[in-house]
């Protein structure tokens, strides 16, 4: 058995009623959080850019309209919208975004069938899982994949394709040839980053991963061993990684667990610089013109993804450190309003006043904020483990604020409200409609 025909397997044969309780409840957890972020980035401009470019008539629900469109352009756009404000899910170990690209899959593989709750939520399990195993395999052993390599987009093709199987009900010979069509369809570079091409990679992972599926569906076939073997994802993008964690434990121990979800809308690595300063303005707040310097050190894959300077649109906004101690300082407060906020004067004017200082010693969710005022005075705070983190992570009462907070523009506060409702009993749903109805704006 190749490890691409054992994860066929798990994804094919995994069945909701048979999950460990701790899964169930992430996978519920990853849900909500895909709502809330999907319905909130589906008011973006990029979005509806996107939607007038891309968008085909159709019997897909799609998030934040009452339009719908084929199931292929449905995946784009969900996949976007739920990636667009950079709040979406992310697996730390290997900063993949997996179920922006994997729910949207399930849910436009599932347009016209009737598919129940709980089919919808192990479809996610099952292509989170997978997506977060093979980010394992590429990014950690002795030869990690490249960090230019964007692995949503690469790892989300594979979980969306799996997710879509999953809903359509593939066997698992017609699931290993979605796997294998969705390995020729997978790509994204970071270079993609701080640009609106950065949330469209997740929605094209979510339609190649759809079309992988309704190949397979549809009596076509590819090869086995599309993962690992000669000139496979493995071999070609980490040669001499071992393949032991696409399969280690497959089953018995969860890597979809390690998920975390967002406090702040924008790369994980810029959050403990965040956290720190909102802790000094637990205790001082001094305007924004009292301040000479801010003083920031991060570990050093921060410094390396997220130091940039020259911010001129929220997509650049949400991978700099720079901008983000500005917005916090001047504002307050760390949302969606923050990230837009470039064009502010006294942001822009702070944001010049950053240092960013790589620190080796220092782990991922950590960080040290010094906010020097022209008097002298230092301002400190250290964070040992940032918001959101998985040592520090979101409690479920805090996931569904956020949610509530971006789905309220979009459907009401009666909406949105019965919306959480369905969805915290989305597994005892026969079919989708009364979901997906609840999505939809009034």
């Amino acid at each position: 058995m190749t490890p691409t025909r054992l994860l066929a397997r798990y994804a094919t044969d995994l069945a909701w009623k048979d999950l460990p309780d701790p899964v169930r409840a992430e996978a519920r957890r990853a849900l909500l959080n895909w709502f809330g972020c999907a319905l909130g980035g589906a008011t973006a401009p990029a979005h509806a850019t996107i939607l007038g470019t891309l968008g085909q008539p159709g019997g897909a629900w799609l998030a934040g309209h009452k339009r719908r469109l084929e199931p292929g352009s449905a995946a784009v756009l969900n996949g976007l919208a739920a990636s667009h404000d950079c709040y979406d899910d992310t697996h730390l170990a290997t900063v993949i975004h997996p179920t922006a690209p994997v729910a949207a899959a399930a849910l436009a593989a599932a347009t016209g069938r009737e598919v129940p709750g709980a089919r919808l939520l192990a479809a996610i399990v099952a292509g989170d899982e997978l997506a977060c195993r093979l980010g394992l395999a590429l990014m950690t052993g002795p030869h990690p994949a490249s960090l230019g390599w964007y692995m949503t987009g690469i790892a989300g093709t594979l979980g969306a394709a799996a997710a879509a199987g999953h809903v359509l009900g593939l066997g698992e010979a017609a699931m290993v040839s979605a796997l294998g069509f969705a390995v020729a369809q997978a790509a994204g570079l970071r270079s993609a980053h701080a640009s609106v091409a950065s949330p469209l990679v997740p929605g094209l992972a979510a339609r190649s991963g759809l079309t992988a599926a309704l190949l397979a569906a549809a009596g076509l076939a590819c090869h086995d061993g599309a993962i690992e073997g000669p000139n496979g994802l493995l071999a070609t993008m980490a040669p001499g990684n071992p393949a032991e964690p696409l399969t280690e434990w497959l089953g018995g121990r969860y890597a979809m667990l390690d998920l975390a979800y967002k406090p702040y809308p924008c790369g994980v690595a810029v959050h403990p610089a965040i956290d720190g300063c909102l802790a000094i303005l637990a205790r001082a707040r001094p305007a924004p013109e009292e301040i000479a310097r801010i003083e920031v050190t991060v570990d050093p894959l921060a410094a390396r993804l997220c130091l940039r300077e020259q911010v001129e649109s929220s997509f650049d906004a949400q991978v700099s450190i720079a901008h983000w101690c500005a917005a916090v300082l001047v504002s307050g407060r760390a949302g969606v309003s923050e990230a837009r906020a470039v064009e502010d004067p006294a942001i822009r004017a702070l944001r010049g006043r950053v240092v960013a200082i790589p620190d080796a010693a220092l782990a991922r969710d950590q960080a040290r904020v010094v906010v020097v005022l022209r008097d002298g005075t230092r301002l400190e705070a250290a964070v040992a483990h940032a918001t959101g983190s998985l040592a520090n992570p979101l409690d479920d009462a805090a996931l569904r604020r956020k949610a509530l907070d971006q789905a309220v523009p979009v459907l009401g506060p009666a909406g949105a409200v019965r919306l959480l409702a369905l969805l915290g009993e989305a597994e005892e749903l026969a079919d989708l409609t009364p979901l997906l109805s609840a999505a939809t704006p009034p």
